[in-house]
């Protein structure tokens, strides 16, 4: 393998988004999970081109850890299977119901939106 395809995977303030020779792609809009798949799709087909291809997964730290790897990973890889699994899963669906201005529901603490219970 001569050439490195080397796919990068990290969090943006706006969302997440895979860095490949000087470009990004994104944001996914399935976050991570989709960014992650995404790129070891990628990988493996660059790999098959007879690519050093890899997936690397850079942390909120700055660290850089190789999470996929070609010819050493297996395609597709058991976590890829889960996190494809989990990103197409709808998301929750709340009931819509407007709330009067002069609620006492809309003082809610950053407790409860933490929770998610808002």
């Amino acid at each position: 393998m001569s050439l490195s395809a080397h796919y990068i995977v990290s969090c943006r303030t706006d969302g997440w988004f895979i860095r490949f020779e000087g470009e990004r792609y994104g944001p996914f809009p399935s976050g991570q999970a989709g960014a992650l798949i995404a790129a070891v799709q990628a990988a493996n087909q660059a790999g098959k081109d007879g690519h050093d291809a890899r997936v690397l997964l850079r942390k909120p730290d700055g660290v850089v850890d190789a999470v996929w790897v070609f010819g050493t990973d297996s395609y597709p890889s058991p976590w890829v299977t889960d996190l494809h699994r989990i990103a197409q899963l709808p998301r929750r669906e709340r009931a819509r119901t407007p709330v009067p201005p002069s609620s006492p529901a809309l003082e809610v603490t950053a407790a409860q939106v933490a929770v998610g219970q808002a």
